[in-house]
Protein backbone atom coordinates (compact mmCIF):
# COMPACT_ATOMS: atom_id res chain seq x y z
CA UNK A 1 0.00 0.00 0.00
CA UNK A 2 1.11 3.42 -0.92
CA UNK A 3 2.40 5.41 2.34
CA UNK A 4 0.17 8.57 2.46
CA UNK A 5 2.13 12.14 3.14
CA UNK A 6 2.99 12.76 6.76
CA UNK A 7 3.41 15.75 8.25
CA UNK A 8 6.41 13.81 10.54
CA UNK A 9 7.18 10.61 9.83
CA UNK A 10 9.24 10.64 13.11
CA UNK A 11 5.96 10.43 14.82
CA UNK A 12 5.39 7.40 16.81
CA UNK A 13 2.07 5.61 18.64
CA UNK A 14 2.49 2.81 20.98
CA UNK A 15 -0.20 0.28 20.60
CA UNK A 16 -0.92 -1.67 24.12
CA UNK A 17 -3.69 -4.12 22.98
CA UNK A 18 -4.86 -7.68 23.47
CA UNK A 19 -6.80 -7.46 20.18
CA UNK A 20 -5.08 -9.22 17.24
CA UNK A 21 -7.13 -8.24 14.90
CA UNK A 22 -7.78 -4.32 15.48
CA UNK A 23 -3.71 -4.27 16.39
CA UNK A 24 -3.41 -5.29 12.06
CA UNK A 25 -6.20 -2.86 10.88
CA UNK A 26 -4.74 0.23 13.15
CA UNK A 27 -1.15 -0.82 12.41
CA UNK A 28 -1.63 -0.80 8.77
CA UNK A 29 -3.74 2.27 8.96
CA UNK A 30 -1.43 4.65 10.79
CA UNK A 31 1.84 3.25 9.01
CA UNK A 32 -0.22 3.89 5.39
CA UNK A 33 0.16 7.80 6.85
CA UNK A 34 4.11 7.17 7.15
CA UNK A 35 3.89 7.35 10.85
CA UNK A 36 5.78 4.38 12.92
CA UNK A 37 3.77 1.62 14.77
CA UNK A 38 5.03 -0.13 18.11
CA UNK A 39 2.73 -2.97 19.71
CA UNK A 40 3.62 -4.19 23.24
CA UNK A 41 2.19 -7.53 25.13
CA UNK A 42 0.34 -6.64 27.97
CA UNK A 43 1.78 -9.47 29.67
CA UNK A 44 5.09 -7.57 28.82
CA UNK A 45 5.66 -4.04 29.55
CA UNK A 46 9.18 -3.86 30.72
CA UNK A 47 10.62 -2.39 27.56
CA UNK A 48 8.38 0.92 26.99
CA UNK A 49 10.33 2.71 29.14
CA UNK A 50 12.73 2.30 26.38
CA UNK A 51 10.64 3.42 23.69
CA UNK A 52 9.77 7.31 22.34
CA UNK A 53 6.18 7.82 21.72
CA UNK A 54 4.39 10.85 21.02
CA UNK A 55 0.50 9.11 21.16
CA UNK A 56 -0.40 6.06 23.29
CA UNK A 57 -3.50 3.93 22.05
CA UNK A 58 -4.86 1.67 24.99
CA UNK A 59 -7.44 -0.55 24.79
CA UNK A 60 -8.26 -2.18 28.56
CA UNK A 61 -10.84 -4.70 26.36
CA UNK A 62 -10.42 -8.27 28.05
CA UNK A 63 -8.04 -7.07 30.13
CA UNK A 64 -9.32 -7.02 33.72
CA UNK A 65 -6.46 -9.02 35.10
CA UNK A 66 -3.79 -7.10 33.89
CA UNK A 67 -5.53 -2.98 33.49
CA UNK A 68 -3.84 -2.24 37.12
CA UNK A 69 -0.46 -3.19 36.03
CA UNK A 70 -0.51 -1.76 32.97
CA UNK A 71 -1.89 1.56 34.31
CA UNK A 72 0.65 1.77 36.44
CA UNK A 73 2.99 0.96 33.49
CA UNK A 74 2.25 3.31 31.93
CA UNK A 75 2.37 6.15 34.52
CA UNK A 76 5.46 5.09 36.02
CA UNK A 77 7.55 4.45 32.80
CA UNK A 78 5.87 7.26 30.43
CA UNK A 79 4.69 10.36 31.34
CA UNK A 80 2.94 13.50 29.67
CA UNK A 81 1.95 11.82 26.19
CA UNK A 82 -1.29 11.69 25.63
CA UNK A 83 -3.67 8.68 25.56
CA UNK A 84 -6.56 7.53 23.63
CA UNK A 85 -8.60 4.98 25.35
CA UNK A 86 -10.55 1.86 24.59
CA UNK A 87 -12.81 0.90 27.21
CA UNK A 88 -15.47 -0.05 29.07
CA UNK A 89 -17.68 1.86 31.57
CA UNK A 90 -16.72 -0.35 34.55
CA UNK A 91 -13.09 1.15 33.87
CA UNK A 92 -13.75 4.59 34.37
CA UNK A 93 -13.02 4.98 37.76
CA UNK A 94 -10.00 3.35 38.01
CA UNK A 95 -9.04 5.46 34.61
CA UNK A 96 -9.54 8.12 36.55
CA UNK A 97 -7.77 7.17 39.18
CA UNK A 98 -4.27 6.53 37.39
CA UNK A 99 -4.24 8.43 34.00
CA UNK A 100 -6.67 11.68 35.14
CA UNK A 101 -4.89 14.28 33.30
CA UNK A 102 -3.50 12.20 30.37
CA UNK A 103 -6.44 11.09 29.08
CA UNK A 104 -7.28 12.87 25.87
CA UNK A 105 -10.31 10.84 24.65
CA UNK A 106 -12.26 7.73 25.69
CA UNK A 107 -14.05 5.33 23.42
CA UNK A 108 -16.42 2.22 24.64
CA UNK A 109 -16.42 -1.04 23.41
CA UNK A 110 -18.88 -0.78 20.64
CA UNK A 111 -17.24 2.10 18.66
CA UNK A 112 -16.21 1.52 15.12
CA UNK A 113 -12.09 0.52 14.37
CA UNK A 114 -12.42 3.82 12.16
CA UNK A 115 -12.92 5.92 14.44
CA UNK A 116 -9.98 4.56 16.39
CA UNK A 117 -7.71 4.99 13.53
CA UNK A 118 -9.08 8.51 12.67
CA UNK A 119 -8.61 9.83 16.49
CA UNK A 120 -4.80 8.35 16.46
CA UNK A 121 -4.01 10.04 12.93
CA UNK A 122 -5.17 13.11 14.24
CA UNK A 123 -3.51 13.09 17.59
CA UNK A 124 -0.17 12.31 15.84
CA UNK A 125 -0.52 14.93 13.41
CA UNK A 126 -1.50 17.64 15.36
CA UNK A 127 -0.15 16.78 18.73
CA UNK A 128 -4.03 16.87 19.98
CA UNK A 129 -6.94 14.85 20.09
CA UNK A 130 -9.71 17.04 18.59
CA UNK A 131 -11.67 18.57 21.83
CA UNK A 132 -15.01 17.82 23.18
CA UNK A 133 -16.24 21.18 21.80
CA UNK A 134 -15.63 20.44 18.41
CA UNK A 135 -15.94 17.26 17.64
CA UNK A 136 -18.51 14.03 18.95
CA UNK A 137 -18.83 14.45 22.55
CA UNK A 138 -19.36 11.23 24.27
CA UNK A 139 -21.22 11.30 27.58
CA UNK A 140 -19.10 8.98 29.17
CA UNK A 141 -16.49 11.62 29.13
CA UNK A 142 -18.10 13.93 30.97
CA UNK A 143 -16.53 14.07 34.98
CA UNK A 144 -18.98 12.43 36.99
CA UNK A 145 -17.42 11.04 40.66
CA UNK A 146 -19.82 12.20 42.59
CA UNK A 147 -23.06 10.77 42.83
CA UNK A 148 -25.24 13.50 41.89
CA UNK A 149 -22.75 13.87 39.04
CA UNK A 150 -23.40 9.93 38.07
CA UNK A 151 -27.06 10.35 38.76
CA UNK A 152 -27.19 13.22 36.00
CA UNK A 153 -25.05 11.59 33.70
CA UNK A 154 -27.43 8.23 33.69
CA UNK A 155 -30.59 10.42 33.34
CA UNK A 156 -28.69 12.61 29.75
CA UNK A 157 -27.32 9.08 28.41
CA UNK A 158 -31.67 8.08 28.93
CA UNK A 159 -32.25 11.50 27.73
CA UNK A 160 -30.29 11.22 24.00
CA UNK A 161 -32.85 9.07 21.41
CA UNK A 162 -35.43 10.56 24.15
CA UNK A 163 -38.33 12.73 22.00
CA UNK A 164 -39.86 14.25 24.17
CA UNK A 165 -38.61 17.35 26.04
CA UNK A 166 -36.34 18.03 28.47
CA UNK A 167 -35.89 20.53 31.12
CA UNK A 168 -32.15 20.71 33.07
CA UNK A 169 -32.18 23.12 35.85
CA UNK A 170 -29.24 24.46 37.59
CA UNK A 171 -27.48 27.57 39.26
CA UNK A 172 -25.24 29.83 36.81
CA UNK A 173 -22.14 27.81 35.95
CA UNK A 174 -22.85 24.16 36.42
CA UNK A 175 -22.81 23.32 32.80
CA UNK A 176 -26.31 23.11 31.56
CA UNK A 177 -25.20 24.17 27.96
CA UNK A 178 -22.43 21.54 28.03
CA UNK A 179 -24.63 18.88 29.05
CA UNK A 180 -27.40 20.00 26.43
CA UNK A 181 -24.70 19.21 23.54
CA UNK A 182 -23.97 16.69 25.30
CA UNK A 183 -27.31 14.89 24.92
CA UNK A 184 -27.87 16.24 22.01
CA UNK A 185 -23.94 14.29 20.47
CA UNK A 186 -24.85 11.13 22.33
CA UNK A 187 -27.91 10.03 20.35
CA UNK A 188 -29.19 10.20 16.46
CA UNK A 189 -29.58 13.81 15.89
CA UNK A 190 -25.69 13.95 16.91
CA UNK A 191 -25.23 15.10 12.57
CA UNK A 192 -28.22 17.69 12.70
CA UNK A 193 -28.22 20.86 14.06
CA UNK A 194 -27.84 21.96 17.22
CA UNK A 195 -28.74 25.95 18.29
CA UNK A 196 -28.72 27.62 21.42
CA UNK A 197 -31.23 30.70 22.33
CA UNK A 198 -30.89 32.59 25.14
CA UNK A 199 -34.83 33.92 25.25
CA UNK A 200 -33.87 36.65 27.64
CA UNK A 201 -31.37 38.21 25.33
CA UNK A 202 -33.89 38.96 22.09
CA UNK A 203 -36.25 41.73 22.31
CA UNK A 204 -39.67 40.10 22.83
CA UNK A 205 -41.48 41.90 19.88
CA UNK A 206 -38.95 39.64 17.74
CA UNK A 207 -38.42 36.71 19.49
CA UNK A 208 -41.39 35.22 17.70
CA UNK A 209 -40.42 35.71 14.31
CA UNK A 210 -36.49 34.56 15.39
CA UNK A 211 -37.82 31.10 16.61
CA UNK A 212 -40.34 30.31 14.04
CA UNK A 213 -39.83 32.62 10.44
CA UNK A 214 -42.07 34.51 8.76
CA UNK A 215 -43.04 31.64 5.49
CA UNK A 216 -45.42 31.90 3.18
CA UNK A 217 -46.02 28.20 2.34
CA UNK A 218 -48.13 29.49 -0.70
CA UNK A 219 -45.17 30.74 -2.59
CA UNK A 220 -41.83 29.43 -3.57
CA UNK A 221 -40.13 32.70 -2.39
CA UNK A 222 -36.44 31.87 -0.99
CA UNK A 223 -35.82 34.88 0.60
CA UNK A 224 -38.27 34.24 3.35
CA UNK A 225 -37.10 34.09 6.94
CA UNK A 226 -37.32 30.66 8.11
CA UNK A 227 -36.27 30.69 11.82
CA UNK A 228 -34.57 28.27 14.24
CA UNK A 229 -37.51 25.64 14.26
CA UNK A 230 -37.08 25.04 10.48
CA UNK A 231 -33.83 25.44 10.52
CA UNK A 232 -32.88 23.06 13.23
CA UNK A 233 -35.44 20.39 11.96
CA UNK A 234 -34.05 16.82 12.45
CA UNK A 235 -31.90 18.29 15.49
CA UNK A 236 -31.97 20.47 18.89
CA UNK A 237 -33.04 23.67 19.80
CA UNK A 238 -31.64 24.19 23.58
CA UNK A 239 -34.22 27.56 24.82
CA UNK A 240 -32.20 29.07 27.37
CA UNK A 241 -34.55 31.58 30.40
CA UNK A 242 -37.44 30.01 29.17
CA UNK A 243 -39.23 32.21 31.74
CA UNK A 244 -38.82 35.21 29.41
CA UNK A 245 -40.35 34.30 26.52
CA UNK A 246 -43.56 36.08 25.83
CA UNK A 247 -46.67 34.39 26.58
CA UNK A 248 -47.93 33.93 22.92
CA UNK A 249 -44.91 32.56 22.02
CA UNK A 250 -45.07 29.76 24.91
CA UNK A 251 -48.54 29.26 23.42
CA UNK A 252 -46.63 28.36 19.99
CA UNK A 253 -44.39 25.92 21.69
CA UNK A 254 -46.55 24.22 23.58
CA UNK A 255 -48.54 23.94 20.33
CA UNK A 256 -45.30 22.19 18.63
CA UNK A 257 -45.06 19.79 21.62
CA UNK A 258 -48.61 18.78 20.82
CA UNK A 259 -48.91 18.15 17.59
CA UNK A 260 -45.05 18.05 16.13
CA UNK A 261 -46.36 21.10 13.51
CA UNK A 262 -45.89 25.05 13.47
CA UNK A 263 -48.93 27.01 12.42
CA UNK A 264 -48.43 30.11 10.34
CA UNK A 265 -51.27 33.26 10.49
CA UNK A 266 -53.31 34.24 7.88
CA UNK A 267 -54.23 30.47 7.35
CA UNK A 268 -50.91 29.61 5.17
CA UNK A 269 -51.09 26.20 6.68
CA UNK A 270 -48.65 24.20 8.90
CA UNK A 271 -45.00 22.24 8.35
CA UNK A 272 -44.77 19.48 10.36
CA UNK A 273 -41.12 18.88 11.64
CA UNK A 274 -39.19 16.59 13.91
CA UNK A 275 -37.11 19.32 16.52
CA UNK A 276 -36.11 18.39 20.25
CA UNK A 277 -36.25 20.59 22.97
CA UNK A 278 -34.31 21.08 26.10
CA UNK A 279 -35.30 23.77 28.26
CA UNK A 280 -32.41 25.67 30.62
CA UNK A 281 -33.57 27.23 33.90
CA UNK A 282 -31.73 28.62 36.40
CA UNK A 283 -34.55 28.02 38.77
CA UNK A 284 -37.87 26.39 39.66
CA UNK A 285 -39.95 27.56 36.87
CA UNK A 286 -43.49 26.94 38.86
CA UNK A 287 -43.30 30.01 40.95
CA UNK A 288 -43.63 31.70 37.59
CA UNK A 289 -46.43 29.69 36.87
CA UNK A 290 -48.24 31.17 39.75
CA UNK A 291 -47.81 34.81 39.03
CA UNK A 292 -49.00 33.81 35.32
CA UNK A 293 -45.93 34.56 33.63
CA UNK A 294 -45.23 30.61 32.42
CA UNK A 295 -47.92 29.07 30.90
CA UNK A 296 -49.10 26.07 33.18
CA UNK A 297 -49.58 23.71 30.19
CA UNK A 298 -46.22 24.44 29.13
CA UNK A 299 -44.93 24.28 32.44
CA UNK A 300 -46.38 20.56 33.16
CA UNK A 301 -45.05 19.10 29.34
CA UNK A 302 -41.88 20.39 29.58
CA UNK A 303 -40.85 19.29 33.12
CA UNK A 304 -41.31 15.72 32.82
CA UNK A 305 -38.01 14.95 32.50
CA UNK A 306 -36.16 17.01 34.42
CA UNK A 307 -32.34 16.79 35.35
CA UNK A 308 -31.33 18.64 37.97
CA UNK A 309 -27.36 19.91 38.37
CA UNK A 310 -26.53 20.37 41.65
CA UNK A 311 -24.18 23.35 42.82
CA UNK A 312 -20.10 22.56 42.54
CA UNK A 313 -19.76 23.27 46.47
CA UNK A 314 -22.48 20.17 47.13
CA UNK A 315 -20.29 17.69 45.11
CA UNK A 316 -16.60 18.19 46.23
CA UNK A 317 -15.05 14.68 45.04
CA UNK A 318 -15.77 16.24 41.22
CA UNK A 319 -13.22 19.20 41.78
CA UNK A 320 -9.92 17.18 41.43
CA UNK A 321 -11.14 15.95 38.06
CA UNK A 322 -12.21 18.45 37.16
CA UNK A 323 -9.16 20.29 38.01
CA UNK A 324 -6.85 18.19 36.20
CA UNK A 325 -9.11 18.03 33.51
CA UNK A 326 -9.12 21.82 32.55
CA UNK A 327 -5.02 21.80 33.29
CA UNK A 328 -4.45 18.50 30.85
CA UNK A 329 -7.00 21.03 27.95
CA UNK A 330 -5.13 24.23 28.41
CA UNK A 331 -1.85 22.10 27.67
CA UNK A 332 -3.20 20.38 25.20
CA UNK A 333 -4.57 23.59 23.38
CA UNK A 334 -1.50 25.71 23.82
CA UNK A 335 0.93 22.89 22.94
CA UNK A 336 2.68 23.55 26.16
CA UNK A 337 4.10 21.39 29.15
CA UNK A 338 1.64 19.25 30.92
CA UNK A 339 1.26 21.35 34.39
CA UNK A 340 0.89 19.76 37.60
CA UNK A 341 -0.66 21.00 40.88
CA UNK A 342 0.44 20.15 44.57
CA UNK A 343 -1.94 18.30 46.77
CA UNK A 344 -2.70 21.44 49.54
CA UNK A 345 -3.13 23.70 46.38
CA UNK A 346 -6.06 20.99 45.45
CA UNK A 347 -7.37 20.33 48.29
CA UNK A 348 -7.72 24.63 49.02
CA UNK A 349 -9.74 24.39 45.48
CA UNK A 350 -12.17 21.21 46.94
CA UNK A 351 -13.05 23.28 50.05
CA UNK A 352 -13.14 26.85 47.99
CA UNK A 353 -17.32 27.43 48.41
CA UNK A 354 -17.85 28.01 44.30
CA UNK A 355 -20.11 30.72 44.18
CA UNK A 356 -20.66 30.41 40.54
CA UNK A 357 -20.08 26.72 40.17
CA UNK A 358 -17.71 25.10 37.28
CA UNK A 359 -17.18 28.48 35.46
CA UNK A 360 -15.62 30.20 38.15
CA UNK A 361 -13.38 27.03 38.93
CA UNK A 362 -12.11 26.85 35.09
CA UNK A 363 -11.53 30.78 35.45
CA UNK A 364 -9.27 30.63 38.03
CA UNK A 365 -7.56 27.92 37.35
CA UNK A 366 -6.65 29.65 34.12
CA UNK A 367 -5.56 33.00 35.50
CA UNK A 368 -3.02 31.20 37.92
CA UNK A 369 -1.75 29.24 34.96
CA UNK A 370 -1.20 32.40 33.09
CA UNK A 371 2.12 33.56 33.68
CA UNK A 372 3.41 30.49 35.64
CA UNK A 373 6.88 30.50 35.46
CA UNK A 374 7.66 26.78 36.25
CA UNK A 375 5.16 23.69 35.40
CA UNK A 376 3.67 23.03 38.94
CA UNK A 377 1.13 25.11 40.72
CA UNK A 378 0.98 25.70 44.68
CA UNK A 379 -1.42 26.55 47.27
CA UNK A 380 0.50 30.00 47.47
CA UNK A 381 -0.75 31.06 43.82
CA UNK A 382 -4.17 30.52 44.16
CA UNK A 383 -4.47 31.83 47.87
CA UNK A 384 -4.53 35.76 46.54
CA UNK A 385 -7.10 34.70 43.96
CA UNK A 386 -9.21 33.38 46.23
CA UNK A 387 -9.16 35.73 48.74
CA UNK A 388 -10.01 38.58 45.85
CA UNK A 389 -12.70 36.37 44.96
CA UNK A 390 -14.15 36.14 48.19
CA UNK A 391 -13.43 39.74 48.93
CA UNK A 392 -15.92 40.48 45.66
CA UNK A 393 -18.60 38.44 47.08
CA UNK A 394 -18.21 39.93 50.90
CA UNK A 395 -18.96 43.37 48.62
CA UNK A 396 -21.97 42.35 47.47
CA UNK A 397 -23.47 42.81 50.91
CA UNK A 398 -21.26 45.06 52.37
CA UNK A 399 -19.71 48.01 49.75
CA UNK A 400 -23.06 49.99 49.98
CA UNK A 401 -22.67 49.71 53.63
CA UNK A 402 -18.77 50.76 53.39
CA UNK A 403 -19.88 54.02 51.11
CA UNK A 404 -22.60 55.11 54.25
CA UNK A 405 -19.87 54.70 56.51
CA UNK A 406 -17.81 57.68 54.40
CA UNK A 407 -20.70 59.90 54.84
CA UNK A 408 -21.01 59.17 58.22
CA UNK A 409 -23.96 57.34 58.66
CA UNK A 410 -24.37 53.68 60.26
CA UNK A 411 -23.76 51.00 58.69
CA UNK A 412 -26.65 49.41 60.70
CA UNK A 413 -29.48 51.79 59.43
CA UNK A 414 -28.39 50.83 55.51
CA UNK A 415 -31.17 48.41 54.86
CA UNK A 416 -33.67 50.81 57.13
CA UNK A 417 -32.72 53.81 55.04
CA UNK A 418 -33.43 51.87 51.84
CA UNK A 419 -36.82 50.34 52.75
CA UNK A 420 -38.22 53.50 53.40
CA UNK A 421 -37.76 54.22 49.25
CA UNK A 422 -40.98 52.65 49.17
CA UNK A 423 -42.78 51.65 45.65
CA UNK A 424 -45.71 52.62 45.40
CA UNK A 425 -48.62 50.81 43.52
CA UNK A 426 -51.10 53.45 43.33
CA UNK A 427 -50.16 56.48 41.23
CA UNK A 428 -50.29 60.17 41.86
CA UNK A 429 -53.86 60.22 39.98
CA UNK A 430 -55.22 57.48 42.29
CA UNK A 431 -55.28 54.73 39.69
CA UNK A 432 -53.18 51.43 39.65
CA UNK A 433 -49.36 52.24 38.01
CA UNK A 434 -48.47 50.38 35.14
CA UNK A 435 -46.72 47.10 35.93
CA UNK A 436 -43.77 48.00 33.40
CA UNK A 437 -43.16 51.40 35.84
CA UNK A 438 -42.90 49.23 38.96
CA UNK A 439 -40.66 46.62 37.89
CA UNK A 440 -38.13 49.10 36.44
CA UNK A 441 -38.26 50.79 40.40
CA UNK A 442 -37.80 47.41 41.60
CA UNK A 443 -34.41 47.14 39.60
CA UNK A 444 -33.16 50.44 40.16
CA UNK A 445 -33.92 49.76 44.00
CA UNK A 446 -32.08 46.42 43.65
CA UNK A 447 -29.36 48.07 41.91
CA UNK A 448 -28.29 50.86 43.99
CA UNK A 449 -28.77 47.86 47.33
CA UNK A 450 -26.30 45.63 45.34
CA UNK A 451 -23.77 47.99 44.01
CA UNK A 452 -25.18 47.07 40.46
CA UNK A 453 -23.37 43.86 41.13
CA UNK A 454 -25.23 41.98 38.27
CA UNK A 455 -24.97 38.46 39.68
CA UNK A 456 -26.50 39.21 42.88
CA UNK A 457 -29.55 41.52 41.88
CA UNK A 458 -30.51 39.28 39.03
CA UNK A 459 -30.59 36.16 41.57
CA UNK A 460 -32.25 38.55 44.62
CA UNK A 461 -34.70 39.19 41.74
CA UNK A 462 -35.32 35.52 40.48
CA UNK A 463 -34.47 36.48 37.06
CA UNK A 464 -31.52 35.50 34.63
CA UNK A 465 -28.97 38.14 34.06
CA UNK A 466 -29.11 38.17 30.56
CA UNK A 467 -32.69 38.84 31.53
CA UNK A 468 -31.39 41.67 33.94
CA UNK A 469 -29.96 43.42 31.10
CA UNK A 470 -32.71 43.01 28.51
CA UNK A 471 -34.67 44.83 31.00
CA UNK A 472 -31.69 47.48 32.07
CA UNK A 473 -31.88 48.27 28.14
CA UNK A 474 -35.36 48.04 27.68
CA UNK A 475 -36.14 50.91 30.59
CA UNK A 476 -33.07 52.53 30.03
CA UNK A 477 -31.71 51.91 33.48
CA UNK A 478 -28.16 54.30 33.33
CA UNK A 479 -25.60 51.80 35.42
CA UNK A 480 -23.14 54.69 35.66
CA UNK A 481 -24.77 56.45 37.55
CA UNK A 482 -25.81 53.93 40.16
Amino acid sequence: MPRKKSLDRHKRVLIIDKDDEQIKIIKDHVESYGYDVFIVNVSDLSTISKIQVNVIFLSLINCEDDKENILKNIVDKIPIVPIIVQTTQDNIKILNCFLYNRISKFFLNLVSRKQLCDSIICALREGVVPSQENEHCALDSLIAVSPAMIQVVDLARKAGDCAIPIMIQGEFGVGKKRLSRFIHESGKRAFFPFFIVNCGMIDQDKIEKFLFGDVDLQTKNSAQFLGKFIEANGGTIVLEEPDALPLAVQGRIYNFIETGKIEFFDSRGAIRLDVRLIFLTEKNLLPQVKSHVFRKDLYYRISVFLINISTLRSRSEDIPWLVHFFLQSFCTKNAIKQISISDKALSLLTKYPWIDNVQELKNILLRAVIGLKDSHLTEDRFVLLLSREGKKEREFHTETACTCYTEGKSSDTILDNLSQESIPAIGQDGEVRRLSDIEKEIIGLAMKLYRAQMSEVARRLGIGRSTLYRKIREYNIEVDSL
